[in-house]
């Protein structure tokens, strides 16, 4: 299994390994989802292929190392609310936001991820070659940043200096989870950080959440476009 500090270099030297910029993914559309699944995938995992013999082997080895480094707890069903996933994890209570000018408002943080191997199992498209001349497992998730899910606010306080419309994103029309949770998930569970602030666990010893790396070591691309209905996509090479 690799360590958070493997990732982190693997990713760290992809462009030095390679020489030249990450090949194209080759994303699928969105229609090899689940109609409940009502945003595209904006994370995508790539495992060399002679990292894991099997397909079942890459997906736990990346979710329990997720697992691990982030201190996620998992939820495998039943759900309800599971927007077609194989399997969802959260981290809860980080960043407290406590404002004595809204009370009413005031929240926690949750970090959700959903993951998503089945439909891509199903349909062949799990492993693919790319430009590089390497096969890769690949696999989805959708992550996203926002209210704490015991808050009676979840998930939505667009005011919240922390995950509301406000700041850089302030700017932004349409989808609150599209155009701001599912980008700040993105940013944490790259970076570890929120907004540019590193994110700490709430408990006794104030552990940094762990990212797997700087934006600028992964490959972000632009959505928003077509069938991708989320500000963001990130894909993560593991070779």
């Amino acid at each position: 299994m690799f360590s958070p500090q493997r990732i982190l270099l693997v990713l760290g030297a992809w462009g030095v390994l390679c020489g030249e910029s990450p090949p194209d993914p080759q994303l699928p559309l969105k229609s090899v989802f689940p109609a409940s699944a009502p945003r595209y995938p904006n994370l995508w995992f790539y495992l060399d292929t002679r990292q894991a013999s099997t397909y079942e082997a890459a997906v736990k080895r990346v979710t329990e190392h997720l697992r691990l480094a982030l201190r996620l707890r998992e939820y495998r069903g039943p759900f309800t609310n599971a927007e077609g996933c194989d399997f969802e994890a959260r981290i809860e209570h980080l960043q407290p936001w406590e404002d004595p000018a809204h009370r009413a408002l005031q929240h926690s943080h949750a970090f959700h991820i959903r993951y998503y191997y089945t439909p891509l199992l199903q349909k062949n498209l799990h492993r693919v070659r790319l430009a590089d001349n390497r096969d890769y497992w690949r696999f989805a998730a959708s992550v996203h940043y926002e209210v704490e899910h015991t808050n009676p606010n979840h998930a939505d306080v667009e005011a919240c200096p922390i995950c509301g419309r406000t700041g850089d994103y302030a700017g932004l029309r349409g989808n609150l989870v599209e155009m701001v949770h599912d980008p700040l998930g993105l940013e944490l569970v790259l970076t570890g950080k929120i907004r540019g602030q590193a994110v700490r666990h709430e408990d006794f010893d104030e552990r940094p959440v762990a990212g797997l790396g700087a934006l600028g070591q992964s490959q972000i691309l632009a959505g928003g476009k077509g069938d991708r209905n989320t500000l963001r996509i990130g894909i993560v090479m593991i070779t």
